[in-house]
């Protein structure tokens, strides 16, 4: 498993990301903007970027805002706080955050953990992103998705 900024982009398959652009642009024509839209238009934004870097992280923050109002989901806003994050800084993925209560489903889910980890070291936060560092190791699902975030959360710790 690698982390989006360490893939190689030049090995992505550019023909069907063309592709993908294609059928894109022709699902944009209409009045209807749907979930899968927005979604399709996040994936677009991740694949067309020329590197993990120059990502237009202020537009995928966007189209999760417009997610969010189509179908309202925490995981949304969690990804959407991420974003925020890339493109603001961590004090504004935080502050996307601020006041959200996640549901039982959520709270205490290793992606939960992991996102509020990784913000609150990102904003100088130690103790509380340590904290919930191990909480996401201890609630990881797998073996493969531990070791990916120990890799993440203990490096980005240090």
């Amino acid at each position: 498993m690698l982390l989006l900024e360490e893939q190689d982009r030049s090995l992505w398959d550019a023909e069907h990301l063309n592709e993908g652009a294609t059928w894109l642009a022709r699902a944009a024509n209409g009045d209807v903007f749907t979930r899968f839209h927005a979604e399709a238009g996040i994936a677009a934004e991740h694949c067309f970027a020329p590197s993990f870097a120059d990502t237009r992280w202020n537009e995928i923050a966007e189209l999760y805002a417009m997610l969010e109002r189509i179908d309202p989901s925490p995981i949304h806003t969690l990804n959407r706080a991420v974003a925020v994050a890339q493109g603001q800084g961590p004090q504004a993925g935080l502050a996307t955050l601020d006041g959200m209560v996640p549901p039982a489903w959520l709270d205490g889910h290793y992606l939960w953990d992991a996102v509020l980890a990784d913000l609150h070291h990102r904003a100088g936060n130690a103790a509380t992103a340590g904290r919930h560092r191990d909480q996401a190791l201890a609630a990881a699902p797998s073996t493969a998705l531990r070791q990916l975030l120990q890799r993440r959360l203990t490096a980005s710790l240090k």
